[in-house]
């Protein structure tokens, strides 16, 4: 048996507690009596009356007890029905709110129902009708339930509640027990009354609603045709489509029977056959000859209850099987040519890594050849690296029958070119099985793209190693020209006949030696101090062939080729003949003393700027100078770094170079805006093409004197004296300007100098031979105390000012100082080239510009030309 579950609810017990202490305190009273009425037994009488009492107390303790507990259910009863959304609320017969929950207070504010939903009534007459019908129930006292559409006070917005009423009636029993009242029971009903917010269901209806129409809109107006019809072919329903397609409307299909529609049945009128597709012929409206349509058409069978029905589908104007085949013909022909003529190569290879098929562009790669290549193998032309990965790569594929991944692998064939491989799986794509074939290559030649990455890579490097070898040359260039300088004050207080005499020019001549070296770190950087000018390219390379035959020895043959109308080019004619003899030397360490030295000119012109490195060469007008040897010629693995500083093959080989001299020639090119590239085959020998911009005619201020060269190729500084004499020489070293000035039409105290250098030693000399001369110098450390100076009031005739400081340059501080002092002389000094200072100072052309190192005499000198100008 089952036994039933119920819940002692709180106030049940707390009800049947007070009864059992109702009849316990009637026991009590009845024991009294007895008491009084029997004292005989007054000893049991009163062992009872304790017992009761003991029973009543217990009684009362109990109803406390369910008192607390009853309490605690009603709160809890009250807690669910105020957390309710829907709203709750008892009325009297008055209206007056007897009990509500939350949601009821704050929808009704106290006021009755029905007065309350009048107010917020949406006007309309259904609403009209459904309250009257609450109305009409509220007063017969019957329940209701109704849907209504009310406007809320707070944004105007429209919702719908469904609105249930349900009267009480607490004491039933009076109706029978006593007089029939319907006043009474009128006065002692209450009305529970319930509000849902139906809103977003009667949202959800309309767009359930909305969304039906628009599907039958969408069905009935397809671009295909829709029929229904019934198992005797009666039609029941046609879309717009179906009836466009046959010439009729709607209501002219809708009367007739489908099989008066077709022309020639082909099974589409067998109700025994469940499904049909296939062409069909229907009429047309107007019937006759030629009126008929074909169309294609999809029909089933379907129940709908228990009642068979048909329904098809038709499209009008699908392509004929003649017309699809030429199609399927044009797309085979497109696929092939574009297989054929794609810039990719593409190779189909089977489980073995044998070709099975592959384009012309794949021939040109592997073989370079146009023809097919069916039937090879891939060890044939990839190394066995390549080989194992591409095997590795087929058998992931094999083991993933879903994988599409595609990978790439950069390969150099054995034809030493350079490949990038994209594989595929390739699969039979019909079939269950989806079976492997095997892979599909797309290849790339990428050979020209990573020699241009190569050589990229090497022009960001030369350009770094450039920097740095500028930032150390600049240094260096500080570091000589102390040295040199305060050598030549010593060389003025020690003659030829003292015995420190010899010792300060040993270390001066060294001094000189590290300028020469600076200068070549200086051209590596393309920042050397150029003197450029336009010269003749065969005039230049006659003066230089008799010292091209002394260092080349006699049993290298050197021989030279000129091309006609080579024109002029613009370079330091010193620093282009140290290229030359670069050159010359490194062909004849690579013959071994032995060959023939071809040196070869001509003009080329680029049409299209040509990039070189990371730079970018403009199109114009080039003359050619091509230096060839027959000597071992350079590996390929040392191409790409022979303009590298410091780098060298001839290690260990008495006499060796440092590895600035290809270095210094690339510095030297570049920065006469030109380019240089290298030929070599190993064995054969090496060709070095210099590119140089061409100009049709010479400066007209061109120097009719050329710098001497010394023995050690580094240029010897010459100046004749104002009485024609020649230079004085003395160990080889030019000593003229050392102590020699020019008249001067002021007096040297009345001349202010303001000498900012931020290398202290440099500044020493400079302010203390400026200073031997009678001039009146002050000296700064940056351009910052320089303007200091200049704020207290000083006026300066002269400024002489390093180009690079830190804070202001010495370009800026010029700038600025010829703003306060337009008279004011100025002369730079940098280690670097005049054209930076030109650039630094663009616009301006009135300064003198002295390079580092000077000497003494040169910076005496430059200061009387420049006060003398």
């Amino acid at each position: 048996m089952l036994k039933k579950n119920t819940v002692n609810r709180p106030d049940h017990q707390l009800e049947g507690t007070l009864s059992a202490l109702v009849y316990t305190v009637v026991a009590m009273a009845l024991g009294l009596f007895m008491l009084f009425v029997y004292p005989q037994y007054s000893l049991y009488l009163i062992v009872l009356i304790l017992l009761i009492t003991v029973l009543c107390i217990a009684l009362a303790i109990r109803i406390m007890s369910a008192s607390e507990e009853a309490l605690t259910y009603g709160g809890f009863a009250n807690e669910i029905l105020n957390s309710r959304e829907i709203i709750n609320r008892i009325d009297n017969n008055k209206g007056e709110p007897i009990i509500e929950n939350q949601a009821a207070k704050k929808f009704f504010s106290g006021e009755p129902v029905l007065e309350s939903l009048h107010k917020n009534l949406e006007d309309s007459r259904q609403n009209q009708l459904n309250f009257q019908r609450l109305e009409v129930a509220r007063k017969n006292l019957k329940k209701e339930k109704v849907t209504l559409q009310l406007v809320s006070d707070t944004d105007d917005s429209a919702k719908w509640y469904t609105i249930a009423l349900r009267p009480l009636y607490l004491k039933k029993s009076d109706i029978f027990e006593e007089e029939f009242s319907i006043e009474k029971i009128q006065k002692e009903t209450y009305f529970f009354w319930t509000l849902e917010d139906v809103t977003a269901a009667k949202n959800m209806e309309k767009i359930f609603e909305e969304e039906r129409k628009k599907l039958h809109y969408f069905i009935h107006h397809m671009p295909v045709g829709i029929y229904v019809a019934d198992a005797d072919y009666n039609l029941e329903y046609v879309n717009e489509s179906f009836a466009l397609q046959l010439g009729c409307t709607r209501d002219e299909l809708t009367a007739k029977s489908f099989k008066e529609l077709v022309a020639h049945d082909d099974g589409i009128l067998n109700p025994r056959r469940p499904s049909y597709t296939g062409m069909a012929v229907f009429h047309k409206k107007g019937g006759g000859k030629g009126q008929n349509q074909e169309l294609f058409v999809l029909q089933n069978n379907f129940k709908e209850g228990n009642a068979v029905k048909i329904r098809g589908l038709t499209i009008q104007n699908l392509p004929t099987d003649a017309e699809l085949q030429n199609e399927l013909d044009y797309a085979t022909d497109e696929i092939d040519w574009l297989f054929a003529t794609s810039p990719s190569g593409i190779v189909f290879i089977d489980k073995n890594g044998i070709i099975l098929k592959n384009n012309y562009r794949a021939a040109e790669i592997l073989k370079e050849t146009s023809k097919e290549i069916v039937g090879e193998k891939l060890s044939s032309f990839f190394r066995p690296p390549t080989v194992k990965m591409l095997q590795d790569i087929y058998q992931t594929y094999v083991k993933d029958s879903a994988n599409r991944e595609m990978h790439k692998i950069e390969s150099r064939l054995k034809s030493d070119k350079i490949v990038r491989i994209y594989t595929a799986p390739q699969r039979r794509m019909r079939g269950a099985d989806n079976a492997l074939e095997g892979m599909v290559l797309y290849l790339e030649d990428t050979t020209e793209q990573k020699n241009l990455e190569l050589k990229f890579a090497q022009a960001q490097k030369m350009q770094a190693m450039g920097q740095l070898a500028g930032g150390v040359a600049h240094d260096f260039n500080n570091l000589l020209t102390a040295m040199i300088g305060f050598c030549d004050l010593l060389l003025q207080r020690h003659g030829v006949g003292d015995p420190s005499f010899a010792d300060l020019i040993q270390i001066k001549q060294n001094a000189n030696r590290a300028a020469g070296l600076v200068r070549q770190l200086l051209a590596f950087s393309r920042k050397q101090p150029l003197k450029p000018k336009r010269i003749d390219v065969t005039e230049n390379f006659i003066e230089l062939s008799h010292m091209l035959r002394r260092i080349l020895g006699e049993q290298i043959t050197l021989e030279f080729n000129h091309g006609n109308d080579l024109g002029f080019i613009r370079v330091d004619p010193v620093q282009f003949s140290q290229v030359i003899l670069n050159l010359a030397v490194n062909a004849k360490d690579a013959m071994n003393g032995r060959g023939v030295l071809r040196i070869s000119t001509r003009t080329e012109k680029l049409s299209e700027p040509y990039q070189f490195g990371a730079d970018t060469i403009m199109p114009g007008d080039f003359v050619v100078i091509n230096v060839s040897d027959t000597g071992c010629g350079i590996p390929p693995e040392n191409l790409s770094r022979i303009f590298e500083p410091f780098f060298s093959t001839k290690q260990n080989v008495v006499g060796s170079g440092t590895g600035l001299g290809l270095a210094m020639v690339y510095g030297i090119v570049r920065q006469t805006e030109g380019f240089i590239k290298v030929d070599s085959v190993v064995g054969k020998g090496t060709t070095f093409s210099i590119h140089l911009p061409r100009f049709e005619t010479a400066d007209e201020d061109t120097d009719a004197s050329s710098a001497r060269v010394s023995g050690d190729q580094t240029p010897v500084l010459t100046s004749a004296s104002a009485s024609g004499q020649p230079p004085k020489i003395i160990f080889g070293l030019n000593v003229t300007t050392l102590d020699r000035g020019r008249e001067q039409t002021r007096n040297p105290q009345e001349i202010k100098i303001l000498f900012a250098e931020d290398e202290d030693s440099v500044r020493a000399f400079g302010v203390r031979a400026l200073k031997k001369k009678g001039f009146n110098v002050a000296a700064a450390n940056n351009a910052e105390n320089a303007l200091e100076l200049l704020d207290k009031g000083e006026k300066f005739d002269l400024l002489i000012t390093d180009m690079v400081m830190p804070g202001l340059s010495g370009a800026e501080l010029a700038r600025e100082i010829k703003k306060r002092l337009p008279e004011v002389r100025i002369i730079l000094a940098s280690g670097y080239s005049e054209e930076i200072a030109r650039r630094e100072l663009a616009g301006s052309e009135d300064f003198e510009f002295i390079s580092k190192p000077y000497s003494l005499g040169d910076l005496t000198k430059k200061v009387f030309d420049v006060l003398n100008r």
